[in-house]
């Protein structure tokens, strides 16, 4: 069941988000994702060359036997959408996202259920695929709804700056 946990009370009440922030935290999000993948590859070929009995070789900087093929490119995809649909359903922001304060949810303000995460996470790639076209949407749109907000009944929303305390 839905709850707004992380969600701010008056989320219906913050401006759309934009198509500029929106795409700039996608550019953050890219560099988390390719951390990532780093670190999948490096335990990928650990076990393909520990368990898997693959030809690999190092010396030759040839690992293609050892991280290559359907079966790691599975994982690389299911490490990426992972990292989205985690960010979005734990917290409702990604890493990016939390840079650019920015915050989804869904169409009442409460937090993505897991369905509504993975529709994001199947639709968002085609929005990029179509050459930003499904981001550009958004700029016909007073809600700025991107393509992957409209099919999983989601909204994008700007947090406000947190203000300065002064110091005495």
């Amino acid at each position: 069941m839905p709850h707004s946990v992380n969600v701010p009370t008056q989320f219906n009440q913050l401006p759309h988000a934009g198509v500029i922030p929106r795409l700039i935290s996608l550019i953050y999000d890219a560099l988390i994702v390719a951390g990532l993948w780093m670190v999948y590859g490096f335990f990928a070929m650990l076990v393909a060359s520990t368990f898997g009995g693959l030809n690999c070789q190092p010396d030759q900087l040839d690992y293609n036997p050892c991280v290559s093929g359907p079966l790691y490119q599975l994982g690389l995809a299911l490490v990426t959408v992972s990292y989205f649909i985690w960010s979005w359903r734990v917290a409702g922001q990604t890493i990016g996202m939390r840079a650019w304060r920015l915050m989804v949810a869904n169409s009442n303000g409460m937090q993505l259920s897991w369905y509504q995460c993975v529709i994001r996470a199947l639709v968002g790639p085609v929005s990029v695929a179509c050459f930003g076209l499904g981001y550009l949407w958004g700029y016909f749109r007073a809600d700025r709804a991107s393509w992957h907000d409209l099919a999983s009944d989601s909204e994008v929303r700007q947090l406000p700056k947190k203000k300065k305390e002064k110091k005495l």
